[in-house]
């Protein structure tokens, strides 16, 4: 079970991805690691661990991540803005809006290995969009 308070007191860390789906009931199977962005790593778990990538997920390229009490890893986009949130039991998380227009921006820049994932949280955000 992932322990999403971990990052409840770090004021520049939102949740994204499968977790923010997760979070707000869009999906229902857990997620095996949290996947935030961030300004910084200040305040994360010692033993966080940054690098540079090339992939179509980053719009830095700036990246970290850390593994805590060796159970589960926390993957950290380490971007200059952070996307619109919502705040659930003290958490903040990306909303729907923003995620659409994130897996959207981002469709072209990946690689094909990922296409049908992303194009399935298209459809996924897109559908709930409608009903709101």
């Amino acid at each position: 079970m992932l322990d999403f308070k971990i990052i409840e007191n770090k004021s520049d860390a939102v949740i994204v991805g499968s977790s923010a789906l997760y979070l707000q009931g869009l999906i229902s199977k857990e997620p095996k690691d949290i996947d935030i962005i961030s300004t910084s790593i200040d305040g994360l778990p010692e033993g966080t661990v940054e690098y540079t990538t090339d992939s179509g997920f980053s719009f830095s390229g700036k990246r970290a991540f850390c593994i805590v009490d060796g159970s589960f890893k926390i993957d950290i986009f380490v971007e200059d803005k952070l996307p619109d949130y919502i705040e659930i039991d003290g958490l903040k998380i990306q909303t729907v809006a923003s995620m659409l227009s994130y897996y959207q921006s981002i469709l072209p820049r990946v690689k094909d290995y990922w296409l049908p994932e992303i194009n399935n949280k298209i459809k996924l955000l897109s559908s709930w969009m409608e009903k709101i």
